[in-house]
């Protein structure tokens, strides 16, 4: 989904569920909006020939979508090597296990995509729970170090502050008690 270099793109604030940002936190992020693709000429609510006016996509959309460069990207999805590997090893060992039991070719081969595929789904999604929870793990460090940061530096501005004040103080005592070189009488 690409978006027109000439037009800017749509703010909102935090996603739905999102805690207020923490006291310290002067600018919070703001998450960005991009349109839908539009063929040449349409308008924003004009909907082209032959297409539906359902906002529901379907199987086809879907399958065309899909470009050759996209499988050889497939290692750059997260958690996709994990599940992959996991897969390939459980049907490789299910499958040799069903054969070595007694079970014809077709059956063990059977046994043994089956175990792939669930194989690969199960590590898949543990892996992606493991990922949402180092997410939600990081982004409360991050707020507990911006935190600290924050105390720190008010901490650090209230002694600067204090210094200056006491050395203020200094001079106008010096100043005070101070006398002159010269006498007149």
């Amino acid at each position: 989904m690409a978006q027109n270099d000439n037009e800017q793109p749509k703010l909102r604030g935090p996603p739905p569920g999102a805690t207020a940002p923490p006291d310290h936190v002067k600018k919070p992020q703001i998450y960005e909006i991009f349109p839908s693709p539009k063929t040449e000429g349409q308008a924003d609510g004009a909907v082209a020939e032959g297409q539906k006016s359902s906002s529901q996509p379907t199987i086809t959309d879907g399958l065309q979508s899909i470009k050759p460069n996209d499988f050889l990207s497939v290692h750059k999805i997260p958690c996709a090597r994990q599940g992959l590997m996991t897969g390939i090893g459980a049907g490789a060992a299910v499958g040799m296990g069903r054969y070595i039991v007694g079970g014809r070719i077709p059956k063990a081969a059977n046994w043994a995509f089956g175990a792939f595929f669930l194989g690969s789904i199960v590590q898949w999604e543990y892996c992606r729970a493991q990922r949402a929870n180092e997410r939600v793990a990081m982004a409360r460090i991050v707020e507990v170090i911006d935190k600290k940061q924050a105390e720190k530096k008010s901490q650090a501005e209230e002694a600067a502050r204090l210094k200056r004040e006491a050395e203020e103080k200094a001079k106008q005592e010096a100043a005070a008690t101070k006398k002159s070189w010269f006498k007149f009488w």
